[in-house]
C-alpha cells in the first residue's frame, strides 16, 4: 500500500496504458475475426475454389434469388456460444493453413461418399441461426411433418440429413470433374 501511495500517479498511468493496450488488442482481434469471416477470404486458397463455385450456384450463394445468402462461417462454425465459435474458428483456420502450406490433398469425393465426419462439417446451430421459423406458409406437407417431428424431438435426423446439398448444391459432380482432370 505504501508503494501505491508514494507512486499513485505512476500506477494510474500504468493502468491507463495497460487499458489502452488491451483495448487496441481487442479491437485488432475483432477486426481479424471480421476480415477472416468473408467468403472472399475463405476462397483465397485455391483448395476452396470448388466449394466457392458450388456455393455461389447454390441456394444460399451469390446466384440465389430471394433466399438467405450465407457466408462460409454462417454454416461451418458453431453458433451456440462465442467461445466455441472463436475456438472452432481458430482450430479450423490453423488446420487450413497447415494443409495449404503442406500441400495436403483431401479425398473430398471419398469423404462425401462415405458421409464420414470431417473437419469442416456444417453446424446445425448455423441453420437455426437463420431459419428460426421451420413451419412456414407455403412449404410442402412432407416438410411440415418432418419439421414438426424435428421440433418435438421425435426424430434423430438433423437439418443436414434432409438438406445436405443446400449449401453447395452438387459437390459430387464438381469433385468428379476435379478427379477426372487430375488424371
Amino acid at each position: 500500500m505504501k508503494f501505491i501511495k508514494n507512486n499513485g500517479g505512476a500506477v494510474v498511468i500504468v493502468c491507463i496504458v495497460a487499458f489502452l493496450i488491451a483495448l487496441f488488442v481487442a479491437f485488432f482481434a475483432a477486426k481479424q475475426v471480421q476480415s477472416t469471416s468473408t467468403v472472399e477470404f475463405c476462397n483465397s486458397c485455391h483448395e476452396m475454389n470448388p466449394f466457392y463455385e458450388t456455393w455461389a450456384a447454390g441456394k444460399h450463394g451469390t446466384d440465389a434469388k430471394g433466399v438467405i445468402r450465407a457466408r462460409c462461417v454462417d454454416c461451418h462454425l458453431p453458433h451456440d456460444s462465442l467461445a466455441n465459435y472463436l475456438s472452432t474458428k481458430t482450430k479450423a483456420g490453423l488446420h487450413d493453413i497447415k494443409a495449404h502450406w503442406m500441400g495436403k490433398k483431401t479425398d473430398w469425393l471419398g469423404i462425401w461418399k462415405n458421409r464420414g465426419p470431417y473437419v469442416h462439417a456444417a453446424y446445425e446451430s448455423g441453420c437455426k441461426e437463420c431459419h428460426k421459423k421451420l413451419i412456414a406458409p407455403g412449404i410442402p406437407l412432407k416438410a411440415i411433418t418432418g419439421h414438426k417431428a424435428y421440433l418435438n424431438g421425435e426424430t434423430k435426423r438433423t437439418c443436414l440429413d434432409c438438406h445436405h446439398d443446400v449449401g453447395h448444391g452438387d459437390l459430387v459432380t464438381k469433385f468428379r470433374e476435379i478427379q477426372a482432370s487430375a488424371k
